[in-house]
């Protein structure tokens, strides 16, 4: 465990175990490195492993600017140096999916591998096309934020994150992870978020893509997931029947095993 200097003042914690190639895993929005402790369980006797906590994510620092999709990716791509990783795969989720992408579109030369959960090209619905946030279901989010933060908190996380419940106790401890994200971070980056369209870009991508959704998404309907997987010239698409946002906890052995097999086979090309 340790921080990395991302700019002056602002610092980073970062987790860096195994040895190999390097998978670096981005979460999402509000969430911290800890959504990935399974999966680094699993891949750190094959692969070597970095989890980090972007900017106003957990152990990380909480400035007051920075959070665009561009400086997101700046401050990944600080941390890497730091850790000496030129090539690497990257493990996106939610609003990580976004900065995954926007870190392949810079460097298709070094990302070995993308893999995209709960993720798509845009991050809300427009008039005439599906896919996204619905617009009533952000504003009710931020709303609901600016008047009572741990009710809206976990409004979302029992409302949208799970196909299944999980049991009381996986569900507090990701929103007391949630409640570390300040308010006024969480209205910045939805800023960002509310003009966030990839789709014209991501046709160029030719990185090996391996998209994992869950098929009972509320947050980032499936309808993203097939989109994305259309305008990506080089993806797969892999539907979790049994989850909703978070197929990394909910159907885990399975969402571990295709991980593992992707890596490997763009290890080989």
């Amino acid at each position: 465990m340790a921080w990395a200097s991302v700019e002056p003042g602002v610092n980073l914690y970062y987790e860096d175990y195994g040895q190999g190639e390097p998978i670096v895993f981005i979460h999402g929005g509000g969430t911290s490195h800890e959504m990935w402790e399974q999966q680094v369980y699993k891949l750190t006797d094959t692969f070597r492993t970095v989890v980090y906590d972007q900017r106003a994510h957990g152990q990380s620092d909480k400035p007051g600017h920075g959070y665009t999709f561009d400086g997101l990716a700046d401050d990944l791509e600080a941390l890497l140096q730091q850790c000496k990783v030129s090539r690497f795969h990257l493990v996106c989720h939610g609003v990580g999916v976004y900065v995954g992408l926007t870190m392949a579109l810079r460097h298709p030369d070094r990302v070995r591998g993308l893999a995209l959960a709960g993720g798509g090209a845009r991050f809300l619905e427009t008039e005439g096309e599906r896919g996204g946030f619905s617009p009533e279901r952000w504003q009710a989010y931020a709303q609901g934020m600016a008047r009572n933060k741990v009710e809206a908190t976990a409004k979302l996380v029992n409302d949208g994150f799970y196909y299944r419940d999980p049991g009381a106790a996986t569900r507090q401890a990701v929103i007391d992870t949630m409640l570390q994200w300040p308010i006024y971070a969480t209205k910045m980056l939805g800023q960002a978020l509310q003009n966030t369209d990839l789709g014209s870009r991501v046709s160029a991508l030719k990185v090996p893509t391996l998209i994992l959704h869950g098929v009972h998404d509320k947050k980032q309907p499936f309808d993203d997931a097939k989109k994305l997987a259309e305008r990506l010239p080089n993806a797969r698409l892999v539907a979790f029947e049994e989850s909703a946002h978070n197929p990394q906890l909910e159907e885990l052995e399975k969402f571990n095993q295709v991980l593992v097999d992707f890596f490997h086979d763009t290890m080989t090309r």
